[in-house]
């Protein structure tokens, strides 16, 4: 029987790039819609859902994503960024850059989110 992978001291380092307005709107691996404007990203195996402080190597700055899609399918690359996290990291510019990952915790699903943020 395979053990469930314990994924809260996860960390990775490797290169990121982005993807935008072409996949603006398309659904994502975990059937949600793709908005180049939410802080979300893709990983090839960390559970959707999974927040992750993202940390661009080359000039310092983070962000915190949350993981709804899978990829990146090309070698060598560990995150696809959405445009805002993309932006928020100074990376929409280069398109690639080297960055470490690190998983801080796990989100609500959206509908959970939207039933406990009503007001009773």
């Amino acid at each position: 029987m395979k053990q469930p992978v314990d994924w809260s001291t996860f960390r990775q380092e490797g290169e990121a790039s982005w993807y935008g307005p072409d996949f603006h709107g398309k659904t994502t691996a975990n059937g949600e819609r793709y908005n180049m404007l939410r802080l979300t990203a893709a990983h090839q195996q960390l559970p959707f859902n999974t927040l992750v402080k993202v940390t661009n190597l080359y000039n310092g700055r983070a962000a915190t994503v949350r993981i709804n899609d899978r990829g990146p399918f090309l070698k060598g690359r560990i995150l696809d960024l959405s445009y805002a996290a993309a932006k928020a990291l100074g990376a929409n510019g280069p398109g690639v850059i080297r960055v470490q990952i690190e998983v801080v915790g796990k989100a609500l699903p959206r509908k959970a989110a939207l039933v406990k943020a009503r007001p009773s």
